[in-house]
C-alpha cells in the first residue's frame, strides 16, 4: 500500500514539474518576445532620432527645442554655426545661457508663458549685421505645454536685396529727374512770351534740351541693357573669337576722342593669342566702356595703354591710364550701379553711372571676371579676364 502511495505521489510530482517546465518555457518565450519587441522599438526610436537629426541638419533654418522647464532639449548643428556656439553639447542648459540675446530670450519666454506662437525679426549687430526671422511655436500635448520649438531663418541676403532695390529705385529716380527738370525748365522758358524771338538764346536752350534728351536716352538704353543682361533675357551670340581685332576696332572707333583729349595710346596685343568663346558685340561694349572711362578721367595729354596676354585659363586684357585714379575706399563699390567717384565730373562728361555695372555683368555672363587696381593721382588699371576655349 505504501508503495502504491509513493508511486502516485511521484507521478503527481512528475506531472507538476512537467507543468512547471511548460509554464517556464511559455514565460521564457514571452520574455524573449518582449525583449525582441523592446529591441525593435529601441532600434526604431534610434532610427527615428537619426532621421529627425538628418532632417533638421539639412534644413536651412536653425532649430532649437526648449522644454517647459526652460532647458534646451535639442539644437540643430546649423544653429550652432549661426550663433558660433563654443560647444555643441548644450542639452539641458538654460536657453538664456546658450544664446544671450535679449530679444530672442523674450520671444522664447513669451511663448512658454502664453502658450502661443511668437514671430519677430531679430538683428544681430556686429561687423556685418545679421538678420533673422524668428518663430517660436508651443508644443501642446493633452492640453499641457511640453516644449517650444524656435526656428531661426537667416534673412540677411533678403534684407540686402531689399536695400539694393530701394537704393536702385532712388538712384534711377534721381538720375531721371535731373535731365527732366532741365528739359522742363528750358522748354517753359522758350514757351514764355517772347521766348522764341531771342534767336541766340533759343538755339542755346534747344541745344541744352537736346543734350539732356540724349542723356535720358543713354540712361534708358543702359538700364534696358543692364536689365536684360542680369535677367539673362539677352541672348549671347557667342563664337570663337580673336581678341586682337576687337581691340583694334574699339581703338579705331574712339580715336577721335583720344586725339581730341591729346592722349597718347599704345596697344600691345599679340596676334597669336588663344581664341575665346565670346559674343563679339558684348565684349566690344566692355572695351568701349573701359576705354571711354580711361579717356574721360585722364587729364589732357595723358597716356592710355592696352595690353593683352594669355594668363592661366584666361586671356587677360588690361586697360591702363594715367588719370586721376580711385581712392582705396571706393574700389569695392566701383562696379555698383550709379556709383560715381567724382559725380560732378561724371555727369559733365555724359556718363550714366551704369557703364562699369554693365561691364561687370557682361564679363560674368561669359564666365569671366573683371578687376581694378588704382593709385589716386597716378591712374587706374582695369583687367578683363575672358576664359579660353576648353
Amino acid at each position: 500500500m505504501a508503495a502504491v502511495f509513493l508511486g502516485m505521489a511521484a507521478m503527481t510530482i512528475w506531472f507538476w514539474l512537467r507543468s512547471c517546465r511548460s509554464r517556464l518555457r511559455q514565460k521564457d518565450r514571452a520574455i524573449q518576445d518582449l525583449s525582441a519587441r523592446l529591441a525593435r522599438q529601441q532600434q526604431q526610436s534610434f532610427n527615428d532620432k537619426n532621421e529627425l537629426n538628418a532632417i533638421l541638419s539639412s534644413m536651412v533654418e536653425g532649430v532649437m527645442v526648449i522644454g517647459r522647464d526652460e532647458r534646451i532639449l535639442y539644437v540643430s548643428p546649423n544653429l550652432s554655426d549661426m550663433f558660433r556656439m563654443r560647444s555643441k553639447d548644450v542639452a539641458l542648459k538654460p536657453y538664456w545661457e546658450v544664446i544671450p540675446h535679449q530679444q530672442i530670450n523674450s520671444c522664447i519666454k513669451e511663448a512658454l508663458k502664453q502658450k502661443q506662437a511668437v514671430n519677430k525679426e531679430i538683428t544681430l549687430l556686429g561687423a556685418q549685421d545679421i538678420f533673422f526671422s524668428l518663430q517660436v511655436s508651443p508644443v501642446v500635448q493633452e492640453g499641457h505645454l511640453s516644449s517650444v520649438v524656435a526656428v531661426f531663418h537667416d534673412i540677411t541676403e533678403l534684407k540686402k536685396l531689399i536695400r539694393v532695390r530701394s537704393e536702385f529705385v532712388a538712384n534711377v529716380s534721381h538720375e531721371l529727374k535731373t535731365p527732366l527738370t532741365s528739359i522742363k525748365g528750358f522748354a517753359e522758358t522758350l514757351g514764355e512770351e517772347g521766348g522764341l524771338e531771342d534767336a541766340a538764346n533759343t538755339r542755346k536752350f534747344l541745344g541744352i534740351i537736346q543734350k539732356q534728351a540724349q542723356r535720358l536716352e543713354m540712361l534708358v538704353d543702359d538700364l534696358l541693357s543692364l536689365s536684360a543682361i542680369e535677367s539673362k533675357e539677352a541672348k549671347m551670340d557667342a563664337a570663337a573669337q580673336d581678341v586682337a581685332p576687337i581691340i583694334q576696332s574699339v581703338v579705331a572707333m574712339r580715336k577721335p576722342a583720344i586725339d581730341a583729349a591729346g592722349h597718347r595710346i599704345t596697344v600691345d596685343v599679340p596676334p597669336a593669342l588663344p581664341k575665346v568663346y565670346i559674343d563679339r558685340n558684348r565684349i566690344e561694349q566692355v572695351f568701349i566702356n573701359l576705354l571711354d572711362n580711361a579717356v574721360k578721367f585722364t587729364p589732357a595729354k595723358g597716356e592710355v595703354r592696352i595690353r593683352a596676354r594669355a594668363e592661366g585659363p584666361f586671356v587677360r586684357v588690361d586697360i591702363e591710364d594715367t588719370g586721376v585714379g580711385i581712392a582705396p575706399e571706393h574700389l569695392s563699390r566701383i562696379f555698383e550701379r550709379f556709383f560715381r567717384v567724382d559725380k560732378a565730373r561724371s555727369i559733365e562728361s555724359g556718363g550714366t553711372g551704369l557703364g562699369l555695372a554693365i561691364v561687370k555683368h557682361i564679363v560674368q555672363a561669359h564666365q569671366g571676371k573683371v578687376e581694378v587696381q588704382s593709385i589716386p593721382g597716378r591712374g587706374s588699371t582695369f583687367s578683363v579676364f575672358l576664359p579660353l576655349i576648353k
